[in-house]
């Protein structure tokens, strides 16, 4: 009798849980696409869907500590000022907390920034929104690494 409380008790435990984790990994999973759709937008200047992976609210904290609105870094990213060539993502984590995620990792960009040719290498952290049925990136912070010697 004890073993079949048991095994009640695994299998109600199991029911609940393994939903949780199934749905982890599918919010994992649409971070790690929309994370590569955002780099896509950036290479491939369409600023429409751009704007649309972006909240509202969006702020660019970046690595030389200028902090920049949605508008402000649409209009940046449209100047020319910035071209982003290829991205390439690594060491990557997300944290689901219900409508948050955090997705961290480190970043290496070709870019022309001003006119100058750049590989520019960055840890990130990105904070990301619920809005019904869909993510959008609220936040960004990036921090310049050291030139690897």
């Amino acid at each position: 009798m004890d073993s079949m409380i048991r095994a009640t008790f695994f299998a109600l435990v199991l029911a609940t849980v393994a939903p949780s984790i199934a749905m982890a990994g599918a919010v994992e999973d649409d971070l790690n696409r929309l994370e590569e759709a955002r780099y896509a937008t950036l290479i491939g200047k369409d600023w429409t869907a751009l704007d649309a992976l972006l909240a509202d609210e969006f702020f660019y904290n970046t690595g030389t500590g200028a902090s920049l609105a949605k508008p402000a870094f649409l209009d940046f990213m449209k100047s020319g000022a910035s071209i982003v060539k290829k991205a390439v993502r690594e060491e990557t984590s997300v944290r689901e907390y219900g409508d948050v995620a955090l997705v961290t990792g480190i970043a290496h960009v070709d870019v022309t920034l001003r006119g100058e040719d750049k590989t520019l290498h960055s840890r990130y952290l990105h904070v990301w929104i619920r809005e019904g049925e869909g993510w959008r990136l609220a936040a960004r912070q990036a921090t310049y690494l050291p030139e690897k010697k």
